[in-house]
């Protein structure tokens, strides 16, 4: 089990397909970090009585809330986005276990540190940028007759990532065949992106009914690197 923090995230335009780019320059972009969340992983291996060990495991993180906030022009200074993020991770680790220290009759710590490699699968939905506060509240930003905030809706995406890690830990010896290990990684799981498609840019008129406009768009792109505390319950077969 595990608690996955982000390094923090900012979407810019990505590769360019031949359609509109969201933000349009280097300057403008969505800035952001994906919340504390949860993450469970199985992993099966083998050791040797060098130290080494090594395992193959999947980690799996549902629902993780991004929030951020973009910096359009005369938007406001509070411009709030949110989405969705689902991940799945599989790696090839290799620990180095250092030699231990007794702390009771039948318990030791022994420290260690790891490496791996692998790919990371992501899922990026429910993408929303919401312009609550925009410098003239009676523009095009003015909000719908019951208080609705105008909108735009970002296309999701999902796609996989080469992904590394580095991990620093100690492992407690609870029984003879029975190790809980607390551990720190860092990983690099490569970029986010969102799909090439239609955002939904609504907005309100004077009159007060809503209007929804769809705009073809290019991908935009994230940087994804998380610090994760990691608490392993590990059995010797």
């Amino acid at each position: 089990m595990a608690v996955i923090r982000s390094k923090g995230a900012r979407f810019a335009d990505g590769a360019d397909g031949g359609h509109a780019a969201l933000y349009g320059s280097m300057d403008s972009f969505d800035a952001g970090v994906v919340d504390d969340g949860p993450q469970l992983g199985l992993a099966v291996g083998g050791r040797w009585p060098s130290g080494l060990r090594a395992q193959l495991e999947l980690g799996v993180a549902r629902s993780l809330d991004y929030r951020g906030d973009t910096n359009y022009a005369n938007t406001g200074a509070r411009q709030p986005s949110e989405a969705k993020l689902d991940t799945r991770q599989l790696l090839l680790t290799g620990f180095f276990d250092f030699p231990g220290r007794r702390i009771g009759s039948d318990r030791s710590l022994r420290p260690f540190v790891g490496v791996g490699v692998g790919f990371t699968r992501y899922r990026l939905s429910d993408y929303v940028q919401r312009f609550p506060e925009p410098d003239n509240p009676d523009g095009y930003l003015r909000r719908g007759p019951g208080g609705e905030v105008p909108f735009t809706g970002i296309p999701g995406g999902s796609g996989r990532n080469r992904a590394w890690m580095l991990a620093a830990g100690v492992g407690v010896q609870l029984r003879e065949n029975i190790h809980l290990d607390l551990s720190y990684r860092y990983t690099d799981a490569g970029e986010i992106r969102t799909d090439v498609g239609d955002i939904a840019i609504v907005r309100y008129r004077e009159d007060g009914t809503r209007r929804e406009i769809r705009v073809r768009i290019n991908e935009t792109v994230a940087d994804f690197r998380t610090h994760t505390l990691l608490v392993t319950l590990r059995f010797d077969l």
